[in-house]
C-alpha cells in the first residue's frame, strides 16, 4: 500500500506496476480503492495495462485534510498523483462521485489525460439524487445505528438491478456483503456527501476536449442513465454506452460487459497515447 505526500495529505493508492500504459481508477462516495480489485483491476492488467487506484480524501488517513473535501481538491489530488508518478498522458476512469472528480480533472488539467471514462456520471442534481444525499446526511448527523439487516436491504435496493435481486443466489450473496461490510460513516464521508452539492456543472462540460466514453447503467436508481447520457450529449465527440440489467453498482454486477466497454474504448487511437495494449481477456470476473 504505497503512499505519497501530496497536497498536504498522505495519499494512499494501489499500483500494479509494470511498463504497461497507465490507467487511473477513481472511486465514488465512501468507496475504497480496493473495490476495483474485484473485477476491473484484473481485467486491465490482463490486457497489459498498469493500474493505479487512489483513495479519495475523506477516507482514512485523510478524514479531515487541509484544504477540505471538494470535487476540486479531490481532482487536484488525482492530478498530483499523475504528476508524481509521471503517468501523463494517461487514461482515467471515474465511477459515481469519481466521475464528477474526473470531470473536474478534465477541465482543470486536460493535458494529463489521453482518454477518460465516466461511469454512472451526473453533472447536475436531480430530485431523487438530492433527496437521497440529504437522507444520508441526516442519517449521519442523527448518529443513529441502523440494524445491519436494514442497512443491507436499503443498500440492495439503491445499488443493484431488480434482475440481480430476483436471482435468489445473487440476492443472498449481495445481502451478505452489505450485512457484513462496514457502514458508511465518519466526518470525511459526510463531507463527500456535501462535495457533490447542488451545482449544475453540465454547461462547463461543453468545454471538455478529451476523448470521452460515458457508461450508464440501465437500472440505476441513484444516477439514472439519462443523467450520464446527457454528459455525452454535452461533451463534443463523446460517446455513450448503456449496460443492461445493471444498477448503480453495474461495474460489479456486470463486470464482463463493463470491462469489454472499457477495453474496447481504450483500444481506439486517442492521439495522446504511444503504446498499444495487449489483446484483452474480459472473461475474468464475469457475473
Amino acid at each position: 500500500m504505497p503512499t505519497a505526500p501530496l497536497n498536504g495529505i498522505d495519499l494512499v493508492y494501489d499500483d500494479t506496476g509494470g511498463d504497461g500504459e497507465p490507467v487511473v481508477l477513481v472511486n465514488g462516495t465512501a468507496a475504497s480503492r480496493t473495490t476495483w480489485r474485484a473485477h476491473q483491476t484484473f481485467a486491465l492488467v490482463d490486457a497489459g495495462y498498469r493500474v493505479i487506484a487512489p483513495d479519495n480524501r475523506g477516507l482514512a488517513p485523510n478524514v479531515l485534510p487541509p484544504g477540505g473535501i471538494t470535487l476540486e481538491t479531490m481532482a487536484a489530488d488525482v492530478a498530483a498523483l499523475i504528476d508524481h508518478l509521471s503517468l501523463a498522458p494517461c487514461r482515467v476512469v471515474g465511477f459515481s462521485m469519481g466521475s464528477a472528480i474526473v470531470g473536474e480533472l478534465l477541465l482543470a488539467r486536460p493535458e494529463l489525460v489521453s482518454q477518460a471514462v465516466l461511469m454512472a456520471g451526473r453533472a447536475r442534481p436531480d430530485t431523487f439524487g438530492s433527496a437521497l444525499n440529504e437522507a444520508r446526511r441526516e442519517l449521519h448527523d442523527s448518529k443513529a445505528d441502523l440494524p445491519a439487516a436494514h442497512r443491507a436491504v436499503f443498500s440492495a435496493l439503491c445499488y443493484l438491478s431488480p434482475h440481480t435481486l430476483r436471482d435468489p443466489r445473487s440476492a443472498r450473496d449481495w445481502l451478505d456483503i452489505f450485512t457484513y461490510a462496514p457502514g458508511e460513516n465518519g466526518p470525511g464521508v459526510r463531507a463527500q456527501y456535501d462535495a457533490m452539492g447542488d451545482t449544475d456543472r453540465l454547461p462547463r462540460y461543453a468545454a471538455i476536449d478529451v476523448p470521452l466514453l460515458c457508461v450508464g447503467f440501465a437500472d440505476d436508481v441513484m444516477i439514472p442513465p439519462t443523467a450520464t447520457r446527457e454528459i455525452a450529449d454535452t461533451v463534443p465527440g463523446a460517446r455513450y454506452t448503456e449496460i443492461e440489467r445493471a444498477g448503480h453498482f453495474g461495474h460489479l454486477e456486470r463486470p464482463a460487459e463493463v470491462n469489454a466497454a472499457l477495453l474496447g474504448f481504450f483500444a481506439e487511437p486517442s492521439g495522446r497515447s504511444a503504446r498499444p495494449p495487449r489483446p484483452a481477456d474480459t472473461g475474468r470476473g464475469a457475473a
